[in-house]
Formats: C-alpha cells, structure tokens, sequence
C-alpha cells in the first residue's frame, strides 16, 4: 500500500519525506494508553457487574468504546505505519485483530483489496459485489439493523466458525476471493484461536464467574459503536471517479480522532494509504481543496443522508 491512489492531488517530493516519515513513539505512547484503558474498562466491569453500582453502565458504555476503538491499531498496524519498527506493527496487529475479532492475516488481506477496489465492483466491504449494497438502505429498519453493527459482528462470527472447519478451494474461490493459497494456512489458525478464545471466556462464565460474560456482551457494544463509524466511510459514495469522491473526510471531535487514529480523515487515508496515522492532519491540511466530500462530524454525515446527499 505505498502507492497513491489519487490523481487529484499530487503531493512533492518534500512533502513525501515529511508525510511519510514513520515512527515508533507515536504509535505506541497511543496504543499504551489505549490498551490499558481498555483493559481498566474491563475489570471495572466484571467488578461492578453483580454490585449494581449506578457507574456500571457508564463503565460499560466507555468498554465498549474502547474495545471497538482497537479497530484503529489494528488498521493502522496493517498498513505498517503504526511504527517504524515490522516487528511493533505485527504484534499491535496480532493484538488488536483478535480483540476486533479479526484474523490479523486475513484481515490485511482483506483490507488491501479494499484500497485497490475502494467502493467498486470486487471492493469486498459490499457484500456479494451487490452495488446496490453500497448506497444507503431505502427502509429505516434495514438502515437500522446496518447501522446497529450486528451485522458486521454476525458475519465475523459466521468467518470464524466456517473458518475453524475444513474448507474447499470452492469456499473460499466465493467467500474469499482475496485470499492468497499463501496466507490461507495462517488466516485458518488464528481464526481457530480467536474462537477458542471466546469459547474459553464463556466457559469460564458458565463454570466459574458469570461476570465475564459482560466482557463477550461488550462485543455487541462495540460493534453498535463500529456501525455507524464504518458506514460513514463510503456509505452511499459514488462507485466511479477518483478514490477521494468515493469516500468521506470527517474532522469530527479531537476524542473520535484520537481513538481512531485519524482515520476519520478516511478520503485522506485512502488517496495516500502509506502516511502514517500521525501525519494524517497534516495530509488533510495540504489536500483539502481537492476534497469533494467534507463533512464537519458523524451527525453531520448521517443528516446529509436524510437529505440525500
């Protein structure tokens, strides 16, 4: 992903040194803070779960905030811009997949035939190749139940269970396509991983302490947070033109940008995919004329989409 996949903005020879500078310091003052927070989240919420305690679902709520802001890592660290350092970028990837319930090898791969197809035919963010898929949904349920992010959780638990099982070269010719003779061995293995592991934390919560099972409930949490986020991507973007009309720069809050790496500045991340998420900014700062699809925060996304826009 070192390619630019924008013709409408060409960046100089100097601002290439600067943007695409990587780091380590970054990344992992960030993902420190992040992960332990998280994992603060978390024992307050098995501690106060059977305490009935007025700050359980406040703690809870910011859980599964946290939990579905371990996308953000995860992305980054796929693309190898996290850090500087190969060997930092594939543990924060190991570790935030499988917390995102996501085959780390699986999901690069994944994730890259999305930037070479960013919301066109073969794109695999719309489901069955169906471009009727990417507008928005016309009934208010339908765009509900999208929005709710339990579809995205459903299929990622269907990719799990069907993953940890034998398959033919058929399945995954249909269900993934993308995926490589090369990385389907390891994509198989931590999909069985991260299954076990689920099956593990449920086990312990029928066996031993019922209060972890708020840890998997955070799961449908996260992904009601996930969503509305990743929807508001390409949702309803054109599916021709260059890659910066097909998605959305959100500037959002310094809290939503900073839990999600400044991925909200998306158009930005998918014209020039190798900039490291701190220097993302500094790229909106230099592209933004050339944006066609600005929005001022998520509410903003959504009431355009009321309108039609």
């Amino acid at each position: 992903m070192d390619a630019e996949f924008s013709a409408a903005a060409v960046l100089t020879a100097d601002e290439r040194r600067e943007l695409y500078a990587r780091s380590d310091g970054p990344g992992l003052r960030r993902f420190a803070v992040q992960l332990a927070l998280l994992v603060a989240a978390a024992a307050a919420v098995v501690a106060l779960a059977d305490a009935e305690a007025p700050l359980f679902w406040p703690i809870f709520a910011a859980y599964s905030v946290l939990l579905a802001s371990m996308f953000a890592p995860m992305h980054e660290a796929g693309h190898g811009t996290a850090f500087a350092s190969r060997r930092l970028n594939q543990l924060v990837l190991r570790i935030a997949a499988g917390l995102s319930l996501m085959p780390p090898t699986g999901f690069v791969a994944f994730h890259f035939e999305h930037h070479r197809k960013t919301h066109e035919v073969g794109d695999p963010e719309i489901p069955g190749g169906n471009l009727e898929l990417a507008k928005w949904p016309n009934n208010p349920i339908a765009a509900l139940i999208v929005l709710s992010g339990l579809p995205l959780l459903v299929a990622k638990l269907a990719a799990l269970i069907n993953l940890a099982v034998p398959r033919g070269p058929r399945w995954f010719a249909r269900w993934l396509p993308f995926l490589s003779e090369a990385h389907k061995p390891a994509t198989i293995r931590e999909a069985r991983a991260i299954l076990a592991a689920l099956l593990a934390v449920a086990a312990l919560a029928w066996l031993w302490l019922p209060a972890l099972a708020w840890l998997l409930a955070g799961c449908v949490g996260a992904h009601a947070v996930l969503g509305p986020y990743l929807a508001a991507e390409h949702t309803g973007m054109p599916t021709r033109g260059d890659v910066l009309a097909r998605s959305r720069s959100i500037r959002s809050n310094a809290v939503v940008r900073w839990l999600f790496w400044n991925m909200p500045y998306h158009a930005e991340h998918h014209g020039w995919p190798a900039v490291p998420f701190h220097a993302v900014p500094a790229l909106h700062r230099r592209v933004a004329p050339h944006l066609p699809r600005r929005y001022r925060g998520y509410l903003h996304v959504y009431l355009a989409a009321l309108r039609g826009h």
